[in-house]
């Protein structure tokens, strides 16, 4: 059996470790907050900020590797936590992301080279790009019509979540580069 590539493992250990800490943390507060809001979206996604990060630091290869773990807390939200979501839900927003994605390599030589010095404003603009897309195509998914509320939901989640998501790696990078193992 060959070696799973780091990335592989990266993009996996860090979309269920963000996935478990929103349907962990941010669900249940959510649902005491706002019980109106369906738990299909999460007012906070935190899951989002690991999807941007990929496909910034991978390429397109993020799709390949976020597909399973997508798979995977689709699993465990609808049998373990009730959630219903469609079976098609990973796959749509791997895709939306991809879409929002090659759009951001579409628009890339037109900013400015001040913008792209810094990787985290070219994160900021995939976050953006890819919620706008998954939002669209999540909504479609789960409702019949597009319901505004819930693509709102959607999108602010996936934006919110994908923010905190990256401020958190920031600081988290940060720390690990001035600590001083021996």
């Amino acid at each position: 059996m060959g070696k799973w590539p780091i990335e592989f493992v990266l993009v996996t250990v860090g979309y269920i470790l963000a996935y478990t800490l929103t349907l962990g943390f941010v669900y249940p507060l959510q649902k005491i907050i706002f019980p109106e809001n369906a738990l299909l979206a999460s007012l906070l996604f935190l899951p989002h900020g690991i999807r941007a990060m990929s496909f910034f630091l991978f390429g397109i290869r993020a799709a390949i590797y976020l597909l399973p773990a997508h798979y995977l807390m689709w699993y465990i939200s609808v049998h373990g936590a009730d959630i219903g979501m469609d079976v098609f839900s990973p796959l749509v927003s791997v895709l939306g992301c991809l879409i929002g994605y090659l759009v951001f390599l579409s628009i890339k030589n037109l900013l400015p080279t001040k913008i792209l010095e810094k990787g985290w404003i070219s994160i900021v603009i995939i976050i953006v790009l890819s919620a706008f897309f998954n939002s669209f195509g999540l909504s479609r998914l789960h409702f019949s019509i597009y319901d505004f509320n819930q693509l709102i939901s959607y999108f602010l989640g996936d934006v919110l979540g994908g923010f905190i998501c990256l401020i958190f790696a920031m600081y988290l990078w940060r720390i690990l580069k001035n600590t001083k193992f021996r």
